[in-house]
């Protein structure tokens, strides 16, 4: 039988066990999305301010369409913005449109998705994160791999519990 992730007075995840456990208990609800017509310099905005490196690109109906990483803006920005090689045309990239540069194609979860069955997704898929969705395609939570690490560490029971971070970098 599955266990919730208890937590202690110290923030500290205990006596876990991932067999029979879901999506829903350990994913994060506290999701950032963008809009898709947004600049790419909003979307360095947030994964800068809030510390994540994955951002859920959103239709108007809340729908996900898209995922936007760190690695995906940096990639598709000047090298040399900040420098003093800049010019208009490296200050323009700042201005592309999220849409254009998002994977459309992303991997997904669902609430009552096994931690097994998820895990095994995004292993197979090589994906640093899986959003979590709802019938309707909104996004309702994320897991990453930053999570299972975190669960894993602290599910054995020979080594002293791993603090809960306040933030996890997603």
């Amino acid at each position: 039988m599955a266990e919730a992730a208890a937590m202690g007075k110290a923030g500290v995840i205990r006596q876990i066990d991932p067999a029979g456990m879901t999506l829903s208990l350990i994913m994060k609800t506290d999701v950032i999305s963008i809009g898709m017509d947004e600049p790419l310099k909003a979307a360095l905005d947030l994964c800068t301010n809030r510390g994540i490196r994955h951002l859920m690109v959103v239709n108007d109906e809340g729908a996900l369409v898209g995922i936007l990483t760190d690695r995906d803006i940096r990639y598709h920005l000047s090298p040399r913005l900040g420098t003093i090689s800049e010019n208009n045309s490296d200050r323009a990239t700042l201005e592309r449109r999220v849409h254009t540069v998002m994977a459309r194609d992303v991997v997904t979860g669902t609430p009552d998705m096994s931690l097994g069955a998820a895990a095994r997704k995004i292993l197979h898929d090589r994906v640093g994160c899986l959003p979590v969705v709802d019938s309707g395609y909104r996004v309702v939570g994320v897991v990453t791999t930053s999570d299972f690490l975190l669960l894993m560490a602290n599910a054995v029971p020979d080594h002293p519990p791993v603090p809960k971070l306040q933030k996890i970098i997603s």
